[in-house]
């Protein structure tokens, strides 16, 4: 059973990213502009749909907006194949001469895509599955409670709900360790060996959760926390807030959504702005560890 190099894959990574930027942003420049601009027109569309759909109350109105949102997340999985792709030939199979452009749309970009669709078509499943073993729990719990009377029905709670706490953790922890095992590795398998990567993925990764999760803490904990400070910072300490004290107003939660949308609205350019820049580090924080890793778990080296 071969083990990820976790040290070695972390340095690498931050090495491809940081110390080559410039190969970073001439493969993946075009996929990012697309990206952004798309995400622009279609988030600012839904900001003012949803704020006008709050104001009046009528959610009804939110449905074609989700329809544009789902539309536009099908091209996004497109375009991050695209990115994904380019990182990993470029730390795979890499070319003699420098390379400032590579969009298209060959196998190994479907292949990847494939290999996306059907990793959330198994998360989906994963996910009813354990709403379905939940609600089941959850009879069975209400089916025992009352049989023991009101003063145990409510002794008894606090072990019920703990149950289900017990329950609910154990299902987010399979769900992050399937996704962990099955996608780290989906991309450069798709492109190096054919397939979706799913099963290779799956295959290569035995053993070595934990060195994935460790990696993942080292390279995109970093980058998702700049990304929440650049949230904060155009938009406020208070777009963190969840404002739970408004939970059973509705008329006040609306109201706060409403104003949320609007000021997310008028910073929406220059937050988009940033995370324009901040792309290249993501995606190559992204994308490269798995390459990475991949190479050190099959013994394949770069072959310019």
């Amino acid at each position: 059973m071969n083990k990820i190099p976790v040290i070695q894959t972390i340095k690498e990574s931050y090495r491809f990213t940081f110390g080559g930027l410039g190969t970073v942003i001439g493969l993946i420049w075009l996929p990012i502009i697309l990206l952004t601009v798309g995400g622009y027109f279609i988030t600012d569309q839904y900001i003012s749909g949803m704020s006008g759909a709050l104001q009046s109350g009528d959610l009804a109105q939110s449905g074609p907006l989700f329809l544009r949102l789902l539309s536009f997340g099908f091209v996004k999985i497109v375009l991050q194949a695209m990115i994904a792709v380019a990182i990993v030939h470029e730390i795979l199979k890499p070319l003699k001469r420098p390379l400032f452009l590579r969009f298209g749309l060959g196998p190994s970009e479907f292949r990847v895509v494939g290999g996306y669709f059907g990793l959330i078509a198994l998360m989906i499943v994963f996910i009813v599955i354990l709403v379905i073993v939940s609600m089941i729990i959850g009879f069975a719990i209400g089916a025992v409670l009352p049989a023991a009377g009101t003063a145990a029905g409510a002794v008894m709670s606090k072990p019920a709900a703990g149950i289900a706490v017990l329950a609910g953790l154990i299902g987010c922890f399979a769900l992050i360790y399937i996704f962990a095992r099955l996608g780290f590795l989906l991309a450069p398998a798709a492109v190096t060996e054919g397939g979706f990567g799913l099963e290779r993925s799956w295959q290569l990764t035995q053993g070595n959760f934990w060195r994935i999760f460790a990696i993942a803490l080292a390279t995109l904990v970093p980058i998702a926390i700049a990304a929440i400070l650049i949230d904060v910072a155009v938009l406020g300490p208070d777009s963190l807030n969840p404002h739970l004290d408004l939970a059973r107003d509705q008329a006040a939660r609306l109201r706060h959504s409403a104003e949320q949308m609007r000021l997310l609205s008028a910073h929406l350019p220059l937050l988009m702005g940033l995370q324009f820049l901040l792309a290249p580090f993501a995606y190559g924080m992204t994308f490269a560890p798995a390459a990475f890793a991949y190479r050190a778990l099959t013994g394949k080296a770069p072959t310019p």
